[in-house]
């Protein structure tokens, strides 16, 4: 398939359809929705599963906003590279995104994986300090409030 859609639904009893957002992902050309029921810290989304497994590289998955892929940033930015490592394309209504069209998203993700990568290895190193009493403060040889030279 070349463009399906994802929504979740929320957990409200008794709610197991939502027409409105299968509505909005069918006129954003899905030819399939799928659908999951949130809940805190989902991690099992058989629905999204589903939909994923419906694409064929180089397909497109559709959802309503980034939340529908993820309830953290971390887990967002995982989502969406493990899309890209499918070779698969992602379209988000709001904000629009549209990989299709501009794959800088998927480029911006990857920067701060990165980033937050290369930070928990910064604070790791900084705690392994911390515990070994070393102190904190700076470069050697400049006071608090010295101007530097340029």
């Amino acid at each position: 398939m070349n463009r399906v859609g994802y929504y979740r639904l929320p957990p409200v009893r008794g709610v197991f359809f939502s027409p409105v957002q299968e509505e909005r992902l069918l006129l954003l050309g899905c030819q399939e929705v799928f659908s999951d029921r949130c809940l805190t810290n989902a991690i099992i989304r058989p629905g999204l599963d589903k939909a994923l497994a419906a694409l064929q590289p180089g397909g497109t998955l559709a959802v309503l906003s980034l939340h529908a892929l993820a309830g953290t940033t971390t887990d967002l930015l995982e989502a969406v590279l493990k899309l890209k490592a499918r070779d698969l394309h992602l379209v988000v209504a709001q904000p629009e995104i549209d990989t299709n069209t501009d794959p800088g998203f998927f480029a911006a993700c990857e920067t701060l994986t990165a980033f937050n990568a290369e930070r928990a290895m910064v604070k790791a190193a900084e705690a392994a300090l911390v515990s070994k009493g070393v102190k904190g403060g700076g470069v050697q040889g400049l006071k608090a409030g010295e101007p530097t030279e340029d």
